[in-house]
């Protein structure tokens, strides 16, 4: 009997020794399951070689970094928290108001391509940037600054993270753009002579006020400067600007400052909220286009051109349709406005 426990144990015991060496190695087979797939992963991630120059075959200068320097002051924290909480006592602008609309100006009346060119020759060169010098007639002289021969530093559209600059070149814009009385002066008198008449009018067209009302205006002031240099791969991805705390109550206004066959840059925007038909807007130095950026999803492509492309934008807000003590949750900084009655 003594043997046969004896012999019953060491079995048990053999087997238990074989257990634990099935576990062990099924086990390493996990841990070498995990590795391969580990490895499966990272290969997926693995991202492609970039081109190193544009489909024309010009070579890259912006190969990282943003697509534009901008002047705006307005924030935003993202977060998907931020999207669903709405307490403004706002509405919809009437549909017909939310089509694209061009609306032409006397550039020589209305000179912002000047007053854009002596604010930027005020700018640090080192942060915003400085005009390339174009060789002038037989004489001697030199061309006049022109805003598409306009050159940012690199650093100036990389983030401070990427040992870039592009937070402190945006601020120093924003202060600029926002202390030029004389550029600040020109677009008071562009929307109160042409940008806010030429709206009263269409939304008494549409019904959406009477002949006799006196309408309650409230515009972006100052307007965003935006800045982009080529050759570069950066675009302006698709966005509606609802995700950054605009309202339903408010147009965008679009004013190009160079020309988009020169740069080959424009901005696209779909017809209605949701129908992804974007096609480019087409708008020339000399126009303004408004259309309806808090719903309609729009973006700007690349400029792979060895021009820059500039252009001014902002919002105007009116009363009844738009909230101007409403305040996305999130917002760290928003644009300033001026009340206009007309």
């Amino acid at each position: 009997r003594l043997e046969k426990k004896n012999k019953t144990g060491s079995n048990n015991e053999e087997i238990s020794k074989c257990n634990n060496s099935i576990e062990v190695a099924e086990e390493k087979k996990d841990e070498d399951t995990a590795k391969e797939d580990e490895k499966v992963i990272i290969t997926k991630k693995k991202k492609p070689d970039l081109p190193s120059v544009t489909p024309e075959g010009i070579p890259y200068k912006y190969k990282t970094g943003i697509a534009t320097l901008r002047s705006s002051s307005h924030r935003v924290k993202y977060s998907l928290d931020h999207r669903t909480v709405n307490d403004a006592t706002i509405t919809f602008l009437p549909e017909e108001l939310c089509k694209e609309y061009s609306l032409s100006y006397a550039m020589e009346k209305y000179d912002f391509h000047q007053k854009i060119v002596e604010l930027l020759q005020s700018c640090s060169p080192d942060l915003v940037g400085s005009f390339r010098t174009l060789n002038g007639d037989a004489s001697g002289s030199t061309s006049a600054p022109k805003l598409d021969n306009f050159v940012v530093p690199i650093k100036s559209l990389t983030r401070k993270c990427q040992k870039g600059k592009v937070e402190a070149a945006q601020q120093y814009l924003s202060d600029k753009i926002a202390s030029d009385e004389k550029f600040l002066g020109l677009f008071d008198r562009f929307l109160e002579e042409i940008v806010l008449p030429h709206f009263k009018q269409r939304l008494q067209s549409v019904g959406a006020a009477k002949s006799d009302e006196v309408i309650t205006f409230y515009y972006q002031r100052p307007p965003t400067l935006r800045i982009q240099p080529g050759p570069a791969r950066a675009f302006v991805k698709a966005h509606d600007d609802a995700e950054y705390g605009h309202q339903n109550g408010e147009l965008n206004f679009w004013l190009p400052l160079t020309s988009h066959r020169k740069t080959g840059v424009d901005l696209w925007v779909e017809s209605k909220h949701g129908a992804g038909d974007y096609h480019p807007v087409g708008a020339n130095a000399g126009e303004v286009l408004s259309f309806h950026g808090s719903t309609c999803r729009h973006y700007v492509n690349a400029n792979h051109s060895l021009w820059t492309r500039m252009s001014l934008d902002f919002r105007v807000g009116v009363s009844g349709f738009f909230d101007p003590s409403w305040q996305m949750n999130g917002t760290t900084a928003d644009h300033s406005r001026r009340k206009v009655s007309l």
